[in-house]
C-alpha cells in the first residue's frame, strides 16, 4: 500500500479524461486528519481541557502511512478492499459504455481504452479515500468515547475541511453525535469550532 496524491475523481469518456473538482482527492486532507487524530492522544480522565498545537507542516507520505497504521487497526482490511472498489468503479464504467446506444464502435473502443488507462489512478484515489475515512472513524470513536464537548482548530492546512467531513461521520454513528460547526475570529486568526452533543 502507498499513499500518493493523484488529483480529483476522473470522468472518462470516448473523448478523453476530465476531472471532477467537486470530488477532490482525500490525500489532500489526510495529513490534517492524522494530526487531528494525534491531538486525541491524551487521557480524558486526567485532563478536563486538552490543548494541542498543530505543527503546521504537511506530512510526507511515509510518515502518513506510519501514522495510519497506528490509528487504523483494520488498515489491512482497508487495503484488501481498495482493489475491489477500484475494480467495481472500472467495471461500472465499462458496463455504461456497453449500454451506450449513441456511440460508434470506434468511440466505444476509445472510451474503454481511456477507462483502462485510468485504472491505477482510480486505485490510488480509492486508497486515499479509504485511508482518510479510516482516520475520520478513529477520531469519531475517540470523540464519542471521551464525550468531548468542543473542538477548536485553526483554519489552515485543511483542518476546517476535516472538521466538516467529520460532521457526517459523527451523525452516522450509533448512537449519533450531534455537532454544530461555526467559524470564530480571534486575535490569532480564524478558528473552526465544533460543538458536540452526546446522547
Amino acid at each position: 500500500m502507498k499513499l500518493a496524491y493523484v488529483g480529483p475523481m476522473p470522468k472518462v469518456s470516448d473523448k478523453g479524461v476530465m476531472f471532477d473538482k467537486n470530488n477532490p482527492d482525500k490525500y489532500h486532507y489526510l495529513s490534517a486528519a492524522l494530526e487531528l487524530a494525534e491531538a486525541f492522544d491524551f487521557n480524558p480522565e486526567n485532563e478536563r481541557e486538552h490543548v494541542y498545537h498543530p505543527k503546521g507542516v504537511e506530512m510526507k507520505p511515509e510518515e502518513m502511512l506510519a501514522r495510519l497504521h497506528r490509528y487504523c487497526d483494520d488498515i489491512e482490511q482497508v487495503v484488501a478492499k481498495r482493489e475491489a472498489k477500484a475494480r467495481e468503479i472500472v467495471e461500472d464504467l465499462r458496463r455504461r459504455v456497453g449500454e451506450a446506444t449513441t456511440i460508434s464502435e470506434e468511440g466505444r473502443q476509445a472510451w474503454l481504452k481511456n477507462i483502462d488507462a485510468m485504472y491505477d489512478y482510480y486505485l490510488q484515489f480509492v486508497t486515499n479515500e479509504a485511508a482518510y475515512r479510516c482516520v475520520l472513524e478513529k477520531i469519531a470513536s475517540e470523540i464519542a468515547a471521551a464525550k468531548i464537548a468542543e473542538i477548536k482548530v485553526p483554519l489552515f492546512q485543511n483542518f476546517g475541511a476535516v472538521l466538516h467531513d467529520l460532521v457526517d461521520v459523527l451523525e452516522n454513528r450509533r448512537p449519533p453525535v450531534d455537532s454544530e460547526l461555526i467559524i470564530e475570529k480571534r486575535d490569532e486568526g480564524l478558528f473552526g469550532v465544533m460543538r458536540l452533543k452526546h446522547v
